[in-house]
């Protein structure tokens, strides 16, 4: 049975990416490179500090990790003209750093990883919140971030803490901001990662349950109403009732099998 070579990729990403910047590499940093998780990526990385090769630091907040051979190298546009895996050439016009038919495979093994694995629930919202802190002008503030996003206000707030917690974001409670490492994340490499995630259902667990509740919030409001009408009007209760029911029943149907918001263009 052969090893699946995502981590393989993960960890030579990271090495080329480092050797970039002055040997210190952030796992924001890989987000837009390749469709995994923030805990894939770091569980990866972890293993390669069992050498003296590589350290795990926390730098102002942030996880970083430290490529002992890159320390101190000057540092450099991280601009790739070879897969990091396959050294085959990549398209010099395509921001990436593995090519399609090595893409094609990790997105394979991804897939089969999704049974038993919930990476793709993190994901769907880890990337979505990377890109918007990479992209929304500065300063990001929480409210900037959420009003972009697909998930209400205090659902948005609940993840961006998480991040921070994680040391995977900064944020300055004084200003009400929030900075990444440096990263580039080109919004149509953004689309192409969330749609290849959002396809498992765990992706859109979440989503899904906001509109379950927005859908069952409306619907109960429409019966509260018609019994209003009902008693105010001095109309047949029972007309009223049927016919809000029906009402409530479609709104609630139309809510729930609603497409998800894209997310505005920035």
């Amino acid at each position: 049975m052969s090893h699946p070579i995502w981590p393989v990729v993960t960890e030579n990403l990271a090495e080329q990416l480092s050797a970039a910047q002055g040997g210190i590499v952030h796992p924001a940093q890989l987000l837009p490179y390749l469709p995994l998780s923030l805990a894939l990526i770091e569980q990866t990385l972890d293993q390669l500090t069992t050498s003296e090769r590589v350290k795990k630091q926390n730098q102002d907040g942030l996880v970083a990790y430290i490529f002992n051979e890159s320390l101190n190298k000057a540092s450099h546009t991280f601009n790739p003209r070879r897969c990091v895996y396959s050294d085959e050439a990549l398209d010099e016009k395509a921001f990436t750093a593995i090519t399609p038919s090595v893409r094609k495979k990790i997105e394979a093994e991804l897939t089969n990883l999704a049974g038993n694995d919930t990476w793709p629930a993190h994901a769907v919202r880890e990337h979505e919140l990377v890109y918007l802190a990479a992209n929304l002008p500065e300063p990001v503030s929480t409210s900037s971030i959420a009003g972009h996003s697909r998930l209400p206000f205090k659902r948005a707030e609940r993840h961006l803490s998480e991040l921070k917690r994680r040391g995977t974001l900064q944020f300055d409670s004084a200003l009400n901001t929030w900075a990444l490492p440096p990263l580039r994340y080109p919004r149509t490499v953004y689309s192409r990662q969330d749609l290849f995630i959002r396809q498992f259902p765990g992706a859109i667990k979440e989503e899904f349950e906001v509109r379950l509740i927005k859908g069952l919030s409306y619907a109960l409001g429409i019966l509260l109403l018609s019994l209003i009408v009902a008693i105010v009007a001095r109309l047949p209760f029972p007309l009223v009732f049927f016919g809000s029911l029906i009402i409530a029943f479609f709104t609630f149907i139309n809510i729930l099998k609603a497409a998800p918001q894209p997310i505005p263009e920035i």
